[in-house]
């Protein structure tokens, strides 16, 4: 009998990717011949012996191209796929980088990092989607081409208006509708609604427990009524958290309140308020707690006011944890004062950013223009590396007769914006964007409707302040 056959000869591969060694289902092409190997990499094909070419091939992979000239004694050829890697980068038009950003691609994702920039293996062409709080969405196409690829984002432009959480604001039904109404035939796109307010009031239910245990809570709107309401107007949703000058808090644990030298108690200002220690980073703890509760419910940005040290008041007599009176106003504890909101604030940022909220702060206007912290720990520069808004309160009434040799500032209210605006743009260092608040008292509605127009001219949205949530459609600009 004769003998069978013996099979013909074969050769083995097994593909994996080139970054990790993994296997690679990948198409193959032996001497012209398709193939293909399975979702373990892994393929056999017959060999007639002669030098042969074999090129791989695999979405989101470069080809691979080796000519086989003999059997392998033991194991399967490998066969690696150098993965398609694309290198971004994320900035403003201007250049400057955007950390945080999210950055998706079919089933891939990346987060830029600190100098705005991203990788992405195993890319393939398609449609690259880049969102970052505070900034408007785009979706580049990608051909796979270029691996290396700027994308750009422009800022939010938004025109808000400040609403009280009381009665006179989100807590009136009444009022609310006409806000609404008021949004509908405006150009404004924005509410700003307290959460927490100047006295340390919480307008709002909460589920920070503390909030109730210090009597701070007077819940007068139905917060996700009013989240709802917003969205179905289309508007984008800031909520304001009144931070450091916490009456309720301080005096009810005066062991992370700033104190006063002269009685061993809670300091308080002029207005007999009391304030926190922000060099105790216990005492951050309340306001971070309110700002993910408010992200959670669905805010779009958090925006922090009284995010300062304190000012009005007796200051020669307040003491710190980790600042004394006797030298509050050296050079040496100026440092500290910004570093320690500056800390506040990246932690915040921290928090919040991966929650999908931009994260603002109100400064003092003057801090634009001056060489220093004011006493008060707040400076545009440093600041900018860790929020997404930058908001100066400039308030014409807050200028003294003379600045800038103008017997009344109120007069001169376009004037005085566009001046501190220009001296505030070029101390941006990171990547926040400016949007300033703007004042409706003691201002004509053409007026208002004057300084609105300096932010616009430079490409900034706005907000206008009124204490008492009163506005009308002559001081607002046109529906688009």
């Amino acid at each position: 009998m004769r003998p069978p056959e013996p099979p013909p000869p074969t050769l083995s591969f097994v593909v994996v990717g080139g970054d990790d060694l993994t296997p690679v289902a990948a198409n193959l092409s032996v001497d012209g011949v398709a193939s293909a190997a399975d979702e373990n990499g892994e393929a056999t094909v017959i060999w007639d012996e002669e030098p042969t070419d074999v090129v791989a091939s695999a979405v989101g992979f470069h080809d691979t191209t080796m000519t086989v000239t003999e059997q392998p004694s033991e194991g399967p050829i490998e066969i690696r796929l150098d993965p398609v890697v694309l290198n971004g980068k994320v900035t403003s038009e201007d250049g400057r980088a955007l950390p945080g950003a999210t950055v998706s691609l079919g089933a891939l994702e990346a987060v830029s990092d600190d100098d705005g920039e991203f990788v992405m293996f195993r890319a393939t062409p398609g449609e690259l989607q880049v969102e970052r709080p505070a900034w408007e969405p785009n979706a580049v196409a990608w051909d796979g081409s270029d691996e290396n690829l700027t994308v750009e984002l422009q800022p939010r432009m938004i025109q808000a208006l400040r609403v009280a959480g009381d009665n006179s604001g989100a807590g009136n039904s009444s009022k609310w509708q006409e806000l609404l109404e008021l949004a509908d035939t405006t150009g404004i796109n924005a509410f700003v609604v307290d959460t927490m307010e100047e006295e340390g009031r919480i307008l709002r239910d909460t589920d920070v427990a503390l909030a109730y245990e210090i009597g701070a809570v007077s819940a007068f709107y139905d917060v996700e009524q009013v989240l709802a309401d917003m969205d179905a107007h289309n508007l984008y949703k800031i909520t304001r958290i009144v931070t450091f000058q916490s009456d309720f808090l301080a005096r009810a644990r005066p062991e992370i309140a700033a104190i006063d030298t002269s009685t061993g108690k809670p300091w308080v200002n002029n207005k007999d308020l009391a304030w926190l220690d922000p060099t105790d980073r216990n005492s951050w703890d309340y306001s971070l707690a309110l700002a993910e509760e408010s992200c959670r419910l669905g805010f779009d940005e958090i925006q922090f006011d009284y995010i300062r040290f304190p000012s009005d008041g007796p200051i020669s007599r307040v003491s710190f944890d980790e600042l004394s009176a006797d030298d509050y106003y050296s050079e040496a504890s100026q440092q500290k004062r910004i570093e320690t909101i500056s800390a506040f604030l990246a932690e915040a940022h921290s928090r919040l950013n991966p929650m999908g909220c931009a994260v603002a702060a109100d400064i003092f206007a003057i801090t634009l223009e001056s060489s220093s912290d004011e006493g008060i720990g707040q400076a545009p520069g440093p600041f900018s590396n860790y929020v997404d808004v930058l908001s100066p309160m400039i308030y014409t009434y807050t200028y003294g007769p003379g600045w800038k040799g103008w017997d009344d500032p109120d007069e001169h209210a376009p004037e005085l914006v566009t001046a501190a605006l220009d001296a505030g743009i070029p101390r941006i260092e990171g990547f926040a964007l400016y949007r300033p608040w703007l004042q409706r008292a003691f201002l004509e509605d053409s007026e208002i409707r004057e300084i609105q127009k300096v932010a616009e001219a430079r490409d900034m949205g706005w907000m206008l302040w009124s204490a008492g949530t009163i506005f009308d459609a002559d001081m607002l600009p046109p529906p688009e």
